[in-house]
């Protein structure tokens, strides 16, 4: 067998025996946990005694990992080999075995009646289990293992164990290229140690990498805070002044950030120290001395999980941007509370309104003028007219519905009450008059407008799937448009309601002869005039 197959099928055997050891640890934890339940009296003899056995289980773990490490085998003669680091094994732990039954028949003479009857299981997959290890030992140590066959007769191994290892072996023919990596980074080595930063620098740089190197934990701190762009950090802990600990908790929220992983490397190797560097936000933790192959490896890794976070806020923030410039669209197309309620996704938008003024305004004789200019010509005159219009309504604050045509409407109480509606109505149709007086002729045509007014209810909301638009329904809306062909050039025609709310010390209201309004009947309208 090749020397990569043989390490395999030790670390299978190795694998195996140590899954008796999962139950023991495991379940000896478990089993201490629900000790401290409300449920049982706290005892804490019982809880020292299952604190015990998981040490004593994992100091036989630690056994067989040293026993059956990949360095006590050579090419040749694996199965002798095999046989002669059971037989040490076995010496080796066979007292930890009998001190870990010693502490369970302990366990169940000391135990309170109700938690042992409610674990009695857990106790016995314990119990089995460390009589499963014992006995698996004891074949692997008293028998003449001469070949894969004798491991499978002695259910030490199955056949499925060795066709995963094969499978296994064949995929890792081609060793893989610590020196490549997908994702060329700015890493920054921490790290107090000379050689240690001069060893991950010259390897990281043959890997494409460009290196950054900080002594400290506070040069580090300055880096990261500075416009120099870092992707990724490998950390040391015990460094002189600031340590691996402190500068994780000092600077976490800028790590966050800027999706910069961090990578321990540290000589130690203690649960606790690596749970607590995991916790402080590190992505991962590797001891020294360093193995290239399994740094660079999880340093892809680190990189790739960046890269994507990377890619994923780039991917909201053009969504924001386009829901940014999606919004400010509504916002030009709808009154701002309007739009409000729709971006709030509130489909079916209308009120009624109980007080509004609305306006009318229609360019005179546009028809005729519109024969005479092109397209082009027609378009420019109207969209000059109309955004200035629009910068009117704007400063009065009031709200542009529509153009139609040459005509153009507005409301003002809409869709925010104003005691004012009708004397802004005013104001706006003045200051329209003014600017459509100012327009130079346009093929010897002089541009006037008649411009209606009308006060009272109406009913506003959205309407439309598709170019939406914010409207107003009901009898208001057609007595304004009625004020307006019924009016007079250069002039401001108003009804009677609107007259009602004018103040008569800013305009004069000329009286007109009443008339027929369709759909009205006989209307006593006015003109009005500035004082």
């Amino acid at each position: 067998m090749s020397k990569r197959l043989n390490s395999l099928l030790i670390g299978k055997i190795r694998h195996n025996l140590k899954t008796y050891l999962n139950i023991i640890c495991g379940f000896s934890e478990l089993l201490a946990e629900e000790l401290e339940s409300e449920e049982y009296l706290k005892d804490g003899d019982l809880a020292s005694k299952l604190g015990i056995i998981s040490e004593f289980g994992g100091n036989i773990a630690q056994e067989i990992d040293q026993v059956f490490s990949p360095n006590n085998f050579g090419l040749e003669g694996v199965f002798s080999q095999l046989s002669t680091q059971s037989i040490s094994l076995n010496g080796i732990i066979g007292p930890l075995l009998h001190r870990i039954n010693a502490q369970l028949s302990e366990v169940k003479a000391v135990s309170v009646t109700s938690f042992l009857a409610d674990f009695s299981e857990d106790i016995e997959k314990i119990a089995h289990a460390a009589l499963d290890l014992e006995k698996s030992i004891g074949k692997l140590a008293k028998s003449d293992i001469r070949s894969i066959e004798n491991l499978i007769s002695l259910k030490i191994l199955s056949q499925s164990d060795i066709d995963i290892v094969e499978k296994f072996s064949d995929s890792l023919q081609e060793t893989p290229n610590a020196q490549g990596t997908k994702y060329p980074s700015n890493l920054l080595i921490v790290d107090d140690n000379p050689s240690n930063t001069e060893y991950l620098n010259r390897k990281l740089r043959a890997a494409k990498h460009c290196i950054f190197v900080a002594n400290t934990g506070s040069e580090a701190e300055k880096l990261i805070n500075s416009n120099t762009p870092i992707d990724l950090i490998l950390l040391d802990i015990l460094m002189p002044g600031m340590s691996g600990y402190d500068f994780l908790g000092r600077n976490k929220q800028v790590l966050n950030e800027r999706n910069i992983p961090v990578i321990m490397v540290s000589s130690l190797d203690e649960q606790e120290t690596v749970f607590r560097c995991l916790e402080s936000g590190a992505q991962d933790y590797v001891t020294k001395p360093i193995n290239f192959m399994i740094l660079a490896a999880r340093i892809n890794a680190a990189l790739e999980r960046k890269h994507l976070l990377d890619r994923e806020e780039q991917h909201l923030a053009r969504i924001e941007r386009e829901k940014q410039k999606n919004e400010e669209l509504i916002l030009n197309i709808l009154p701002q509370p309007i739009a409000t309620r729709m971006i709030a996704n509130e489909f079916l938008i209308a009120d009624s309104v109980d007080e509004c003024s609305i306006l009318f305004g229609d360019i005179v004789g546009f028809t005729p003028l519109s024969q005479r200019l092109d397209a082009k010509a027609i378009v420019d005159m109207l969209n000059k007219i109309f955004s200035r219009f629009d910068d009117l309504c704007e400063e009065l604050g009031v709200e542009k519905i529509k153009t139609m045509g040459d005509a153009y409407m507005v409301a003002s109480g809409v869709p925010k009450p104003d005691n004012l509606h009708a004397m802004k109505m005013v104001q706006l149709g003045f200051r329209m008059l003014d600017y459509i007086n100012s327009v130079p002729e346009i093929e010897g045509h002089k541009i006037s407008m008649r411009i209606g007014v009308h006060s009272g209810s109406a009913v506003a909301g959205v309407i439309g799937k598709k170019k939406f638009i914010y409207d107003l329904w009901g009898d208001a809306v057609n007595t304004a448009c009625r004020m307006e062909s019924h009016g007079v050039k250069d002039a401001i025609h108003i009804s009677s309601d609107t007259a009602t709310l004018i103040d008569r010390e800013c305009y004069e209201l000329h009286e007109r002869e009443p008339m027929q309004i369709k759909g009205k009947g006989i209307m006593q309208t006015f003109l009005v005039q500035k004082l």
